[in-house]
């Protein structure tokens, strides 16, 4: 059964999020066209389309396609595209008014959401793009499609500007421009060049110093020596193995689950297996066959190997479902390796790629034929168990069989003799056909990617998808001389990023040029460099960098970056909770960890900027930042001004830049004595009333505050101070007279104050409270007892001076017991000067700690690190 009915909310939104604003006349895009063959198609399939469909259509209704829907019956159409709520179809199946569909029964609540969501978005159903002829399983016409092509080399293209060519590279980009009549852009300044290394390669921004000594080193290997030293850091298998967790969909949790630990406690050993294994450049072939079949490459004392099968293991649980179980694994592996979407064929044959529903069920058994040894040395790992071919699911149902699929590879790349695996489960054998020097996929799709990741676009635009339906590549020639020469080196990764860092296409300047901007506004022919934007990992680890906090520790257990106090780990070994991934990863567009994930979307919305603007994270870096020892040293304002433009852009300020800093600081300095927190005149505490002199005898704030109570502690009754709380409609007494609770307001200048409130005990126990108005000028204003009741409490033209405390004061009488009150009020000054407050509202004014102000350095600080120089890389 397909996995719709453990679709929950979260994957469905990152599913259903490219498919906004598609208007149906419009090409659906791949992300699009995979939510309908994945969760619409299916429902349709087991549900509709028996009663339906193009033989039978009960009622006068056909739903198999979206013209026909559109058309409806007599009584209109099925669906209105964009209006659930109006479709009738949605109607019918939520069982709203006379139709019921089913009519045996309503359709799990996922798969009504499923369908709304489809109707809201446009109804897209690729149906209605009509395929090239031939192209479906089934028929031949598929092998003249450029993927399924065996890879091959081609010479190198004869070019104009020859002096340009750095490597083989450039040859075939620079062939494509002149084809087009354009010129390739000026290579970066050296500065340029070695800032947007870094970030590439390791995630991190230079030093100054290191920029300077870059600058300055007029050896002629001088970029080959930088490249080097990056790609031995052990940060270039964090920053790259990030990409590869988002390949691999890595979470520490399982989702949602009932009755089991949540959590992976382990997944952390996958993360850290990545890499490591990207620091030592397994080769890939390696790689992937270790993340496959560990347990089957493994021998003697050095188990370590196994954590690597995290890949297969640490996808979403799916309560359980070990159908759903497997189709995730499925995905991962032929999306992850080799760009096809086989899991399309699970409810039946492709609609556009050469995979028959049968070789679906291929791979399901391989999958079916391995299990999860409950072993706490080695949790993460698969075993062969009780080898066994599966049926066909007919539909993706799993209690209608249809005939045997053996274990084997895809027909496409194995062909028409291709035999049944021999050992064991087959995962070996699938694994070694992965990474077969034959497969035509495997390597273009690795160096598409390492392309995607520098570049920020693929050869191929969709990383994960080379099937039919897939763009050529702009460069096919490139793709293969890149894929050819990655396979030759013995599969080196490093040997990869090495070709392309060392090109003169990759040094090239990111600025836009006009006559280039009209031919190729996408730049798709890469005449300059794509200025690209941090992902939230290299923002955030690069602000921790600059206030000289970033904790450079390889591996080890995951923590929770989003709350105080802050980890200064580096951001990839953040804990990804994938049931309930906080807000500020999906604010930055982190990748969703419900599935594999081809490529990150890029928004821009204003929590973005409210984030780098006022959150805890952000201020406690600024004021790290400008309390760094070698800061507070300097006592010049431009000497820190160039301090500040060293650490945060790895070069000196201009001298104009350098002018509006100075003028900015001396602004800011001039104009801070007059500045306080926006506080609302209230303090909240508690304290003593002396009886006889109608005065407090004491008063002291009160410290903890929950988000809406301030309290004693963290725990009430706290230990010293007991029950007094104090909250915006009321509170608690503490245990005697001595913690009375008060609201104290101080009277911002001299007038006539009116107090209107009510005070209610509510408890049909206790001795109630006695509330009292307290001045610290003139003494007890008013005085109430409330006890199983309420009262109003007023009190008229009580005069104030500018600094009197008016204290509203409760305690518990004779026992602390059943004494929770509430007391509301509002208080109303007579007019002062025009534009002076003259009304205050208990409830409305109660607040947790007033925000503390920026120092005039934090604020210039604050400025430089939400500049576009540092959030976007050259």
């Amino acid at each position: 059964m397909p996995r719709r009915a453990n679709f929950v909310v979260c994957s469905l939104v990152c599913l259903l999020g490219p498919l906004a604003g598609i208007r149906a006349e419009e090409t659906p895009s791949p992300a699009a066209i995979e939510f309908f063959e994945k969760k619409v198609r299916p429902i349709l399939a087991e549900h509709c389309f028996e009663c339906h469909g193009d033989k039978k259509q009960r009622g006068g209704l056909r739903v198999d396609s979206r013209d026909v829907l559109l058309k409806g019956t007599d009584n209109g159409p099925a669906l209105i595209p964009g209006k659930p709520n109006e479709s009738r179809l949605i109607q019918a199946l939520r069982h709203e008014g006379d139709i019921a569909m089913p009519p045996k029964g309503k359709l799990p609540q996922t798969s009504i959401d499923v369908m709304t969501e489809w109707v809201a978005q446009g109804a897209i159903w690729p149906a209605n793009i009509v395929p090239k002829p031939g192209v479906l399983a089934g028929t031949d016409v598929w092998k003249s499609h450029w993927s399924f092509q065996p890879i091959r080399r081609s010479p190198l293209p004869v070019v104009v500007r020859s002096s340009w060519v750095q490597n083989e590279i450039d040859q075939f980009v620079l062939a494509k421009l002149e084809s087009q009549k354009l010129t390739p852009s000026p290579a970066a300044d050296r500065r340029t060049f070695l800032r947007r290394a870094y970030f590439d390669v390791v995630g991190l921004p230079p030093a100054f110093e290191d920029v300077k000594a870059f600058e300055e080193d007029v050896r002629p290997n001088a970029v080959e020596l930088a490249v080097e030293r990056l790609l031995a850091s052990p940060q270039y298998g964090e920053r790259w193995g990030r990409h590869w967790l988002d390949v691999a969909r890595y979470a520490d949790t399982k989702g949602y689950v009932f009755q089991e630990d949540r959590n992976y406690p382990q997944a952390y050993t996958y993360r850290d297996w990545v890499v490591k294994a990207l620091n030592r450049d397994l080769p890939y072939d390696q790689f992937l066959l270790k993340q496959i079949a560990a347990d089957q490459l493994t021998s003697g004392d050095d188990q370590s190997d196994l954590a690597a099968m995290g890949f297969l293991t640490l996808g979403r649980r799916f309560l359980n479902n070990i159908n759903d179980i497997i189709d995730d694994r499925i995905d991962v592996v032929m999306r992850g390796t080799m760009g096809l979407t086989v899991n399309c064929a699970r409810c039946h044959d492709h609609k556009y790629d050469p995979i028959p529903t049968q070789d679906y069920y291929s791979l399901y058994g391989v999958f079916a034929s391995s299990k999860e040894p409950k072993d706490g040395a080695f949790p993460l790992r698969l075993v062969d168990d009780n080898p066994h071919n599966v049926q066909v699911f007919i539909r993706g149902n799993s209690g209608n069989r249809g005939p045997e699929a053996p274990r084997r590879f895809l027909l496409a790349i194995a062909g028409e003799n291709r035999k049944p695996f021999e050992k064991g489960s087959g995962r070996l054998e699938m694994a070694q056909a992965i990474v077969s020097p034959d497969n035509p996929l495997t390597a273009r799709v690795f160096v598409n990617r390492v392309w995607m990741h520098y570049f920020g676009a693929g050869l191929v635009l969709t990383p994960s998808d080379f099937g039919i339906r897939s763009a050529p590549p702009t460069h096919p020639e490139l793709l293969d001389d890149l894929a050819l020469e990655f396979i030759d080196s013995g599969w080196s990764m490093k040997s990869v990023h090495r070709k392309i860092l060392l090109s003169a296409t990759y040094q090239q300047s990111s600025q836009d040029r006009k006559d280039c901007q009209a031919v190729d506004p996408e730049n798709r022919l890469v005449w300059k460099m794509n200025r690209r934007r941090l992902e939230f990992e290299g923002l955030r680890d690069n602000l921790l960098a600059v206030s000289a906090t970033l904790d450079l520790t390889v591996g080890g257990p995951s923590v929770q970056i989003t709350t105080a106090p802050f980890p200064k780990r580096r951001s990839v070994y953040s804990f990804i909770d994938r049931q309930n991934l906080p807000g500020l990863f999906r604010t930055f567009d982190l990748a969703s960890p419900d599935a594999h994930n081809a490529q990150r979307f890029t928004t821009t919305v204003p929590q973005q900027a409210l984030f780098m603007l006022n959150s805890p994270f952000m201020l406690e870096t600024l004021k790290i930042l400008v309390n760094r020892p070698e800061f507070q040293r300097e006592q010049d304002p431009a000497n820190r001004i160039r301090l500040l433009h060293q650490w945060i852009f790895s070069r000196n300020p201009a001298d104009r830049e350098l002018k509006l800093g100075q003028d900015y600081v001396q602004s800011a300095q001039a104009s801070s004595g007059t500045e306080t927190a926006a506080v609302s005149g209230w303090q909240n505490g508690y304290g003593e009333l002396d009886s006889a002199a109608g005065r407090m005898k004491s008063f002291e704030l009160l410290k903890h505050w929950t988000g809406r109570n301030w309290q004693g502690g963290e725990k009430v009754p706290d230990d010293q101070l007991g029950w007094v709380m104090l909250y915006a409609g009321g509170g608690h007494p503490g245990n005697d007279l001595q913690h009375s609770a008060i609201r104290r307001w101080i009277a911002p200048r001299t007038g006539a104050l009116q107090i209107r409130g009510r005070l209610r005990h509510r408890s049909t126990e206790g001795d109630g409270v006695q509330c009292r108005v307290i001045s610290s000028r003139s003494g007890v204003a008013g005085d109430w007892t409330a006890q199983h009741s309420e009262t109003e409490t007023v009190v008229d033209n009580l005069a104030v001076e500018a600094g009197d405390s008016i204290d509203f004061c409760t305690d518990c009488r004779t026992s602390p017991n059943n004494d929770s009150f509430l007391w509301d009020f509002k208080l109303k000054l007579s007019a002062g000067t025009a534009g002076e407050r003259t009304d205050w509202d208990s409830q409305a004014d109660f607040q947790g700690p007033p925000p503390e102000l920026l120092s005039p350095w934090e604020r210039y600080a604050q400025v430089l690190l939400m500049a576009n120089e540092f959030v976007f890389v050259d």
